[in-house]
């Protein structure tokens, strides 16, 4: 079946396959820093990359051939859920062509070419970008992890035990040592009283259809969210990709390829990020893939 005039799906057996997708790399998608539960696992016959990883309660094999990527298991209406998330319907090659016809963001584009930004569950974006706030990739997926091993759904699944994530009812009966107990550190109370909130009513969805500003003053009412957790939330999970988070990297990133040595003003950066256009979060991504890569801007 065709999609969106230009990729086709089809359902086989209990596998989804997606071919002609144009400039779509897993392999970077799952490794740049948005999501934190992609597990590299051994590749098979014919596949160029393979992951495992749980979503929406559910164990997943993805993996990208030649062809394409493929999912299993899916099951027979899942295929709109998988195409959403790693948001394959979005003309990815009009925003690479953005990048390239801008001089000062054009050198990110050939390492970087292919990352898709996931839309991911909010109620995980949330706790995650807390977990996320002053730590480094390697320790957010532990403490991430061991977060699901503590109170998540086991899952079987080809050998291999996973965890869901876990409901907000379960994050938020949680006491505040059994969380410092896994690495949570300080951010621990924060996490608690987040879930409680959610598991109480509190609906992120709504989120979506606010502006960007009103949807990020929401967020920094919850405790531990600041304003780069809170973009990455709104950019990762809640659909704004005008959400530009500015952590170590693309600080770093933004003043070397728009200001050159001389550090800009508050007002300067948000400036530079409002010139990069309605996609700027999602060409933040390309940015700090790039950054990280070359080491951009480290001393």
């Amino acid at each position: 079946m065709r999609y969106n005039g230009g990729m086709e799906y089809e359902l086989k057996n209990d596998t989804l396959y997606i071919t002609d997708i144009a400039d779509f790399d897993l392999d970077k998608s799952a490794d740049c820093g948005q999501a934190f539960r992609w597990k590299r696992c051994e590749t098979r016959a014919g596949e160029r990359c393979a992951f495992y990883c749980v979503l929406r309660g559910k164990p997943i094999r993805a993996v990208q051939t030649e062809a394409g990527l493929a999912v299993r298991p899916c099951a027979k209406g899942e295929e709109a859920f998988y195409i959403r998330y790693f948001d394959l319907g979005r003309d990815y090659r009009a925003i690479e062509e953005l990048i390239a016809a801008d001089p000062r963001l054009a050198v990110c584009l050939p390492g970087a070419r292919g990352i898709r930004v996931f839309n991911q569950e909010p109620f995980e974006a949330l706790i995650s970008f807390i977990i996320s706030a002053n730590n480094n990739i390697k320790r957010i997926a532990g403490i991430i992890d061991r977060l699901c091993a503590l109170c998540g759904e086991k899952l079987e699944f080809e050998g291999q035990t996973m965890f869901a994530f876990p409901s907000p009812d379960a994050v938020a009966s949680l006491k505040t040592e059994q969380l410092t107990a896994i690495g949570a550190g300080y951010r621990a109370p924060y996490i608690i009283e987040s879930a409680k909130k959610i598991a109480e009513g509190y609906d992120l969805e709504k989120l979506r259809d606010m502006s960007l500003d009103d949807a990020r003053k929401e967020l920094l009412k919850f405790k531990g969210v600041g304003p780069k957790v809170a973009d990455c939330i709104l950019l990762f999970s809640l659909g704004h990709t005008d959400a530009f988070p500015i952590d170590v990297w693309i600080d770093r990133a933004m003043n070397e390829l728009f200001f050159g040595s001389v550090p800009p003003k508050k007002a300067e950066m948000k400036e530079a990020v409002l010139s990069i256009g309605k996609y700027s979060g999602i060409i933040q991504q390309y940015i700090f893939f790039h950054a990280r890569a070359v080491q951009l801007g480290k001393k």
